[in-house]
């Protein structure tokens, strides 16, 4: 047995896998160990750019956004109709971006592939068998992990498949704490303003998180709305709109640092040689410094990533007024607390120092003598 505040100390020591986007990572609080995430919609280069930058960035150690880990990668693919595969020229790309040896990126990449419903179910009883093995792997992507519900001619068949191939992943992602991302179209006969995801309610239940991709139909602003549609503990839906960048870049096609790489980077240039903290002439100040930033970042790094402040010096600021202002609260209630102990201790003195005079000003009675 585990108390809340255990559960959520261990929590915030785990690492999250950045998805290369900013926005995106303070819109769903990073890619967790442990948690199913559903990433569909009607924008397949999206999708696709995002499963590209979720795999380089899971080889990146946790302090610069990644597991520090191997990953795998799923690929559903009716090569009837159209293929989806990694693009070895944009993932070395992307590594190199990173700061990553391509060669070093691709050895901790594993992939494997089904081209129709009955190898889907084999596939997934291989990756399940390698994550088992392989306790370094931390991410597993199946992409397009609806596609042969949408293709085949036997669609309730291809649903009982697709629940047994969900089932067996998660239960292996749950035994050795990895994240499971999948991503699939949107539902075309729905009514809603988000449409649900392919696949039926299976995967709306079974998903942790779901995210919707949405392209933008307004000639004037070229972009995605991506809605937020399930979440732990946060409040949906909620919208963020990302724009393609000047130039005709693609939304996901640039490396964005998250908050955590930006903060351990103003970190190390704080407490360098000729930085802020060796400028400084008091000896506890210097002290106050370290046990400010180690302070300020432990305990509430979730809420400091996702306040959206865009300077790490504000952000940082901003924690340690709010620790000021916890201390300053503590010590007001402890003085409070030792002024009552301390009047009232004021009034048994009192007390006892008027007991004690009235004693001392009591006549004392006349002895009697008997006469035999």
């Amino acid at each position: 047995m585990r108390t809340a505040s255990q559960v959520l100390r261990d929590e915030g020591m785990k690492p999250r896998l950045s998805t290369g986007c900013s926005e995106l990572d303070r819109l769903i609080d990073g890619v967790r160990l442990g948690q199913f995430y559903l990433f569909y919609g009607d924008d397949e280069e999206v999708l696709d750019l995002l499963v590209h930058k979720t795999i380089i960035n899971s080889v990146l150690p946790p302090e610069e956004g990644g597991f520090g880990s191997r990953s795998l990668y799923v690929n559903m693919c009716n090569y009837h109709q159209r293929k989806t595969i990694l693009n070895p020229s944009f993932l070395a790309i992307l590594a190199k971006s990173a700061g990553l040896d391509p060669s070093e990126a691709f050895g901790n990449i594993l992939s494997v592939s089904a081209f129709n419903e009955a190898q889907q179910l084999t596939a997934a009883s291989q990756v399940s068998q390698l994550v088992y093995a392989n306790r370094d792997v931390k991410l597993v992507v199946l992409h397009n992990l609806t596609r042969f519900v949408e293709t085949s001619r036997r669609p309730m068949e291809a649903i009982q498949i697709l629940k047994q191939v969900v089932g067996i992943l998660r239960r292996a992602a749950s035994m050795n704490d990895t994240a499971l991302i999948a991503t699939s179209g949107a539902a075309a006969r729905s009514r809603t303003r988000t449409p649900k995801p392919e696949g039926g309610t299976y995967l709306r239940h079974e998903a942790n998180l779901i995210v919707h991709f949405r392209k933008m139909r307004s000639s004037s602003v070229r972009g995605v709305r991506v809605t937020l549609v399930k979440h732990p503990y946060r409040e949906t839906p909620k919208s963020v709109i990302l724009y393609v960048q000047n130039g005709g870049v693609s939304i996901m096609g640039r490396i964005t640092p998250s908050f955590r790489q930006s903060f351990q980077k103003q970190i190390e240039e704080l407490r360098r040689s000729n930085g802020f903290q060796n400028t400084l002439l008091d000896l506890s100040h210097k002290e106050a410094l370290d046990s400010l930033m180690e302070e300020a970042w432990s305990p509430e790094g979730a809420a400091m990533s996702n306040s959206g402040i865009p300077c790490v010096l504000d952000v940082l600021n901003l924690m340690a007024n709010v620790h000021n202002k916890k201390v300053n609260d503590s010590l007001r209630r402890r003085i409070e607390e030792l002024e009552k102990r301390l009047n009232a201790l004021s009034e048994k003195v009192m007390m006892t120092d008027l007991s004690q005079k009235q004693a001392t000003a009591r006549p004392t009675p006349a002895l009697s003598s008997t006469r035999q």
